[in-house]
């Protein structure tokens, strides 16, 4: 498919996307190594696609899950011809339900699994007390990255020495802590073949908004929720003066996520301020997920303020309430 960089790791491979989508990340494609071969496109919110769908994505450039569907038959015979499987190509494919030459495809074919009632879904709670382990102090890596000392205080920075990462807890909406977070202190980190980021306790994030807890009186307040993609950009715009804030700890908001989010009334005015990197269609995509009767709006960087992958906090206080003023736009743009 064109696709560069290409690693395995652990269960899954990664690769960068093709040229063409002209995406930095060179994390962004993976193909998980399971039965279904489940694969998803991090940098622009595709995280519900089989091994056909992402054929048909990067190659074909069918975006919609319908397109998708009404093309199968295209991404099939792709997979046949680079597998060589002549048997099957001549100038007349047309898939047939009778014919068995892709059987030994079709038992790959992802299943699907019916949704879970996510409402029902809660993480294990852990004590205060598990920080008592962490050095609990502001650390000067993200100091010099322009979070002050006191916001780092707030937010409970610390460190863990045991696995060399800066850490900081996760809580759930009531405040109560489901998971520590680190991130490696080392720049080299691809090198040494280690997560910049990762969870210390496994928890299921699809059921949690970063910050819910503190943000909420000030989302009721403004009458607005702004919505980012990592936790460090909730630090930042706290410390802007913008504390309605959450993260979504991916790019891709689940349907638990959206719920709690519309739970707060159609008076509460939504802005999603993905990173640079993200395509105007992956913010629609995120905003269609809150219907029609909501006020969204989209953090959409037209003035040329950022670069590469950066988050909307990045540059400084200015710029953001620059791009705040100037490039907020309400969906449909």
């Amino acid at each position: 498919m064109d696709c560069e960089h290409v690693q395995k790791k652990n269960n899954r491979y990664e690769a960068q996307l093709p040229l063409k989508f002209n995406s930095p990340n060179k994390r962004s494609v993976q193909v998980y190594l399971n039965e279904s071969l489940s694969s998803r496109i991090r940098s622009f919110g595709e995280s519900d696609l089989d091994i056909y769908g992402l054929v048909s994505y990067i190659v074909f450039d069918l975006y919609s899950e319908d397109e998708r569907s009404k093309n199968l038959y295209k991404s099939k015979k792709w997979i046949c011809e680079k597998l060589e499987y002549k048997e099957y190509l001549n100038g007349s494919y047309t898939p047939s339900p009778t014919a068995n030459h892709l059987k030994w495809l079709k038992d790959v074919k992802r299943q699907r699994i019916k949704k879970r009632n996510l409402t029902e879904i809660e993480n294990e709670v852990y004590d205060e007390e598990i920080l008592e382990q962490y050095v609990m102090l502001p650390h000067q890596k993200y100091i010099d990255e322009g979070i002050e000392y006191a916001i780092q205080v707030e937010f409970q920075i610390g460190y863990d020495i045991k696995s060399q990462r800066i850490i900081f807890p996760i809580h759930n909406q009531y405040g109560e802590i489901i998971s520590i977070k680190g991130r490696t202190i080392f720049e080299d980190y691809e090198e040494r073949d280690i997560y910049k980021f990762l969870y210390l306790y496994n928890f299921n994030k699809m059921v949690e908004l970063y910050n819910w807890h503190r943000a909420l009186y000030y989302i009721l307040e403004r009458k607005e929720v702004i919505i980012y993609e990592g936790e460090k950009t909730t630090w930042l715009s706290s410390q802007y003066g913008f504390r309605n804030c959450v993260a979504i700890s991916g790019d891709d908001l689940s349907e638990w996520q959206v719920n709690l989010i519309r739970g707060l009334g159609n008076e509460i005015d939504i802005v999603i301020a993905l990173d640079k990197d993200k395509r105007i269609e992956d913010i629609k995509k995120q905003a269609a997920k809150f219907g029609k009767t909501r006020n969204v709006y989209a953090l959409w960087d037209k003035s040329g303020l950022f670069e590469d992958k950066d988050s909307p906090c990045d540059k400084g206080k200015e710029v953001f309430e620059k791009l705040y003023s100037e490039n907020k736009f309400k969906i449909p743009l």
